[in-house]
């Protein structure tokens, strides 16, 4: 299945001018066309440059977290990303509240996998249920030199670590010395759903592999305290992944945030206190998308393409490049210059458009 990009500008910017549309696919959470996967391959389509992008991104500056922005509490760490499902048997998630960076995608099927991002090794106190790692995940992140965390992984992911010799914290080979199993949990839900990252194992897991929790880290975004949209036209983004998956991003005027909906409920964080979901920034991906080899996995063409970026209630087009697993994603504005986010937390949504996903923007 393919997805026609060359489309997508002009969807975005019907969504963003009428303030509510609804892009190929139905309703959000409305059950997908069942087909047969196909017999043959069919990649992601290329997706011509709109940008000339850097490598490289720059290191933030001294003490400033390269995820959010803001001053770290733990400056000169290395990120974690953690692979967490998104299965409805695995909710309550772990640790999703906390994230500085939470990244949702289908990689395949009709629900969606997470991968929540820290800026240091000590801020993941317990994420999970742990799910296989998906290259997709891998290739956000490598280029901050994160530390990938998750149980098992499909062949791509297993070739993308060894074609760039880069180490993760696969739970396959690693095990107890990363992972706990929640036992409260594992009394209700299979096994599979109850591992959870430790941060009290993280270091010495690492270090295991004669790694370091500390290193360099790129910014993720560039940041400005200004940067938000001017208008009132992004104050609920629907992005239905698939049939199993509709997630809403909400924004709350008296909170100054976007909460993380499913069917108008609140997400929420099972290790967190107060078990709220918050994101300052939203940012929605969108990328041609196919299948991998197997006719089963998606694929994303993650050369660049359009999507939105959402914050203080209001909702932007903005184009994005990406290219090889080891180059950063870099966003821009419509007038083609280096897009600033707000300083803060941020949910990046990856969409490819095929059949069975929506999209809904409103005012």
């Amino acid at each position: 299945m393919r997805f026609a990009k060359r489309a997508a500008p002009a969807v975005l910017a019907a969504l963003v001018l009428a303030g509510c549309g609804f892009m190929p696919g139905g309703p959000a959470g409305s059950p997908a066309p069942q087909s047969p996967p196909p017999a043959v391959s069919h990649p992601a389509e290329p997706t011509p440059e709109p940008h000339t992008a850097s490598a490289v991104m720059p290191l933030p500056a001294a003490g400033i977290s390269a995820l959010t922005g803001r001053q770290a509490e733990n400056p000169g760490e290395r990120p974690v990303a953690v692979m967490v499902s998104g299965d409805a048997a695995a909710r309550p998630q772990w640790g999703i509240g906390t994230a500085d960076l939470l990244i949702e995608a289908n990689t395949g099927g009709e629900s969606t996998s997470l991968m929540a991002v820290y800026d240091s090794w000590q801020k993941a106190v317990k994420v999970g249920p742990v799910c296989q790692g998906r290259d997709l995940f891998l290739q956000l992140v490598m280029p901050v030199n994160a530390i990938p965390m998750y149980i098992g992984s499909d062949i791509y992911t297993s070739n993308l670590v060894n074609w760039y010799t880069y180490q993760p914290l696969d739970g396959l080979y690693i095990g107890v010395n990363a992972y706990n199993l929640d036992g409260e949990r594992d009394q209700t839900a299979p096994e599979e759903l109850s591992w959870y990252a430790d941060a009290r194992l993280i270091q010495s897991a690492v270090a295991s592999y004669g790694q370091s929790t500390q290193g360099d880290t790129p910014t993720f975004f560039y940041f400005d305290e200004a940067a938000a949209p001017a208008n009132t036209g992004g104050y609920r983004l629907e992005i239905g992944y698939g049939a199993q998956r509709a997630a809403q991003l909400v924004y709350l005027p008296e909170e100054g945030r976007y909460c993380l909906r499913e069917n108008e409920q609140d997400t929420t964080d099972a290790a967190k206190e107060d078990g709220l979901v918050r994101f300052d920034n939203v940012l929605l991906l969108m990328a041609s998308s196919g299948f991998k080899d197997d006719g089963v996995t998606r694929d994303y063409d993650l050369t660049g393409g359009s999507g939105l970026y959402l914050c203080g209630g209001g909702a932007v087009q903005i184009t994005w490049k990406k290219g090889e697993a080891n180059q950063p994603l870099q966003l821009f504005d419509a007038a083609g210059e280096s897009l600033s986010l707000r300083p803060g937390s941020s949910y990046i949504g990856v969409w490819g458009g095929f059949t069975g996903q929506s999209l809904r923007l409103l005012d």
